[in-house]
């Protein structure tokens, strides 16, 4: 099965799409979901995206670095 892109329906109405890649990320967004209103679960994938981009850029100083 490949993945798809799951959309969370938030209160106020509000629609916010992520892809998702895993089965662990697909828990994560169904509990963001039921856990956090809408402006928390847009810092929080506001978040996961820094914390994403920083380890990419550590993996490849890592790599420059061997």
């Amino acid at each position: 099965m490949s993945p798809s892109p799951l959309t969370l329906n938030a209160p106020r109405h509000t629609t916010i799409s992520v892809g998702v890649n895993s089965e662990h990320e697909q828990q994560v967004a169904k509990l963001t979901k039921a856990l956090y209103p809408v402006d928390r679960q847009e810092k929080f994938l506001e978040l996961q995206a820094e914390v994403e981009t920083l380890l990419g850029h550590l993996q490849a100083l890592q790599r420059v670095r061997r």
